[in-house]
């Protein structure tokens, strides 16, 4: 029987306490849309070491900051609301208080992350761009990074009066208030990912 191709994702009905039994498949990432139940395929290896790369950027910067500066995420579970919708951006990072108290064990985050990071495939960009997109907004994020990491490129979004409003990376660098102190170097981010895929840096 032949393989189904990455680059599919399907769309089923479902009531949110089902949603909630479900365990997580090996090969796919589920999310939730009022009634609707959303599986797409993992990523392939660069979207994934690209999204390893990044937590650990964000992690060094939590480890050199004087407080607890954020809580990034990965792949986790983000109830806008709890009962109707659950997104799982490839990396939320959280900043507002939410971050000043102690996250449960086990569970899942009321509310969009402050800053929501997808990577970008062909199976989901259009999904990224478009359904996420207008998700993150309505539900409050302030940021929303977008990541290629075949055509290594990077888009900064930030909140505008009624939509995201791009905003440039300054000499290949990006900064956020959102974040004192951080700097993403994007020449760094690539050279990092073409060096894990045996790629000439």
């Amino acid at each position: 029987m032949e393989k189904p191709s990455r680059d599919f994702e399907a769309v089923l009905r479902l009531e949110w306490d089902e949603y909630l039994r479900l365990e997580d498949p090996p090969t796919a990432r589920l999310e939730y849309e009022h009634g609707r139940l959303i599986v797409s395929p993992t990523g392939a290896n660069a979207h994934d070491l690209l999204i390893g790369i990044l937590v650990s950027i964000f992690d060094r910067y939590e480890e050199s900051a004087a407080t607890r500066a954020c809580i990034a995420m990965s792949e986790h579970s983000f109830f806008m609301p709890p009962g109707e919708r659950d997104l799982r951006p490839d990396l939320g990072v959280i900043t507002d208080q939410r971050k000043d108290r102690p996250l449960p064990r086990k569970g899942w985050i009321d509310g969009a992350p402050n800053i929501a990071i997808e990577v970008l495939s062909p199976s989901t960009e259009k999904r990224d761009r478009t359904f996420k997109a207008a998700r993150y907004f309505e539900e409050g994020t302030s940021e929303y990074w977008l990541f290629d990491p075949i055509g290594e490129a990077a888009e900064f979004l930030r909140r505008g009066a009624s939509d995201w409003e791009p905003v440039a990376a300054v000499e290949d660098r990006y900064a956020t208030d959102l974040l004192p102190g951080f700097e993403l170097s994007l020449p760094d981010l690539w050279r990092r990912l073409r060096r894990k895929l045996g790629e000439p840096a």
